[in-house]
């Protein structure tokens, strides 16, 4: 089955390691910050020639120290363009790991220039959210010293306590007796990370398998107890735990618990936990891997929905052999999905090295017509696709990172345990699409369901399991159990000015009388909600409603509606 190799935007990268079980990189002191921190490292991609951070006799523990060049001004976040470190280095690094920058130049230059000033190690702190691998470039091969690479929030906590005195960082493995771990590629997820009430009504449309792999990775063999346990609004719904069960050092056992089924389920946010008995574990920052899931009235989507139902992504991927077409893809199929109709999907967007304006994406709802029974069958394959639902998507500012919705020109009607593939689409060559990087769907995919969770296409080719379990297209779809939408739905709203400034005007010929406009932000959050009267146009003011990218949610008296997105830019 073919794999797609991925490019994170700006660099191009392998996938993130998952093998943290091992690797650690801890806060040792002051206290008030002490403990672990997510990171990616030299150990995830091929040719670096730092040490091997699996052995424990290379982990270094020191004290962290900014890098300076000498350069002068301050890059666009604001930090000191000379603790970047893309020249040769002004001070000395003897005895020290190196806290740098991200920003222009090659991870490897930043490494070497460390290693020259006499660092132990480096810590590369992203500029934006989420992880992404660092590419060795041109002289990564020379360094000696390890790596890793934290993202900007990690990097806030850090930086604002070096400036009230030393911090001292531990990178690398340690050898402990007592280690029991459970990891994301271990464990089975809901299905989806969100699904719409109207498709899980009751335990036998919508259940949740439970269980997990434990590896003991101790010196001693171990015993392991797994516990299990799903919340929402603060009840607990679920709370299983296996028999203690003997583990070998350096071995694992899979662990099955009850499926978790309820006799009808509520509208909110859910969270799945698994955790592994604690006692005597000298390393616990690997004993439990934590999911939210969400049964939304509206959405589905294979990534995580924060509190107000958007999506949560991470970092931005594009295949990295792009050249043309590259469509990113949230499979979808469901028995009783002739209960609802597709109105629209949501994305986010980001260009390497410039900005979104005047970018121009499609969006498709394609039925997917091979038929095959799940990743098993030798016919599993994208080769029949119909498009049935399209929508079309213009960046009118930079709305990089924020998450956009995009309706289809006209609803999508669908059929029961047909498959759909909902896709954004883009030509640039420099554009990378949202994705989530922390869940891991492994075991779902090879054990459980198997059936695939992100697709992607490539210049015509399609990869049926995209960038790999652990890598999933940002797509959310928006879906309504009100199945004469097409009478119901507001088509080809062409609000103008846009961007706006105090007023946007919105046609809509032959219609009089009243309605309700819901202003969000990208977050979701309703920053005003107005009643309107129609006489074939609706003026809105947007007077007091700060610059920024929002949803125009139009509900008229007659029943119709429609989203639309608007700018305001004053």
């Amino acid at each position: 089955m073919k794999k797609l190799i991925l490019s994170t935007f700006i660099l191009l990268f392998a996938c993130i390691s998952s093998f943290a079980q091992q690797i650690e990189f801890t806060v040792e002191a002051p206290a008030s910050i002490a403990g672990a921190y997510g990171f990616s490292s030299t150990n995830d991609v091929a040719g670096w020639g730092s040490p091997d951070l699996t052995d424990t006799a290379n982990a270094v523990v020191d004290t962290l120290m900014f890098v300076e060049d000498g350069t002068t001004g301050t890059n666009p976040q604001g930090n000191p363009i000379s603790q970047e470190g893309c020249f040769p280095l002004i001070n000395d690094l003897t005895g020290k790991i190196a806290v740098i920058w991200r920003n222009t130049c090659q991870f490897g230059t930043k490494v070497q220039f460390a290693e020259q000033a006499g660092a132990r190690a480096v810590i590369i702190i992203n500029r934006e959210p989420g992880l992404v691998n660092m590419a060795p470039g041109d002289s990564g091969a020379v360094c000696t010293i390890p790596a890793i690479f934290i993202e900007d929030a990690t990097g806030a906590i850090i930086t604002a306590e070096m400036a009230n005195g030393p911090v001292v960082a531990f990178i690398g493995s340690r050898n402990f007796d007592n280690n029991l771990s459970v990891t994301a590629s271990d464990v089975i997820l809901p299905e989806a990370s969100s699904i719409p009430s109207a498709l899980a009504q009751d335990n036998s449309e919508y259940e949740v398998q439970i269980g997990s792999w434990v590896i003991n990775s101790g010196n001693i063999d171990n015993n392991a107890v797994l516990n299990a346990t799903i919340t929402s609004g603060g009840t607990t719904l679920y709370d299983q735990s296996t028999a203690s069960t003997p583990i070998l050092a350096g071995d694992s056992a899979y662990f099955s618990l009850p499926t978790f089924s309820q006799a009808s389920y509520s509208t909110g946010m859910y969270n799945l936990t698994y955790s592994v008995d604690t006692t005597g574990d000298e390393f616990q920052s690997d004993n439990s891997v934590s999911a939210d899931f969400h049964i939304s009235s509206t959405k589905f989507s294979n990534v995580p929905l924060d509190s107000n139902e958007n999506m949560v992504l991470s970092p931005h991927y594009r295949p990295n052999s792009a050249t043309g077409s590259v469509s990113v893809c949230a499979p979808f199929m469901d028995p009783n999905a002739s209960r609802m109709a597709a109105m629209g999907l949501s994305f986010s967007a980001v260009v390497s090295g410039g900005d979104l304006s005047n970018r121009y994406f499609t969006t498709y709802a394609h039925e997917w017509g091979d038929v095959f029974a799940d990743l098993d069958d030798p016919a599993a394959a994208i080769s029949i696709i119909n498009t049935i639902g399209t929508g079309e998507f213009t960046y009118p500012n930079d709305s990089a990172y924020q998450e956009v919705y995009v309706p289809f020109v006209d609803p999508v009607t669908l059929v029961d345990n047909q498959r759909y593939l909902f896709c954004v689409n883009t030509f640039d060559t420099d554009v990378y699409i949202g994705f989530d990087d922390k869940l891991d769907y492994n075991q779902n995919m090879t054990n459980v369901y198997k059936q695939p969770v992100s697709c992607v296409e490539n210049n015509g080719s399609w990869y049926l399991t995209g960038f790999g379990s652990d890598v999933t297209a940002g797509i959310s779809v928006e879906l309504t159990t009100n199945l004469n939408v097409e009478d119901n739905e507001l088509s080809n709203i062409d609000a103008f000015p846009n961007p706006a400034n105090n007023i946007v005007t919105i046609p809509l010929k032959g219609y009089n009388g009243k309605g309700s406009i819901n202003i969000m932000d990208v977050t979701g959050k309703i920053i005003s909600s107005k009643t309107v009267n129609a006489n074939d146009l609706i003026s809105v003011d947007v007077s007091d409603i700060a610059n920024g990218n929002y949803i125009f949610d139009l509900k008229l008296q007659d029943g119709r509606s429609t989203k639309f997105n608007i700018v305001i830019s004053k």
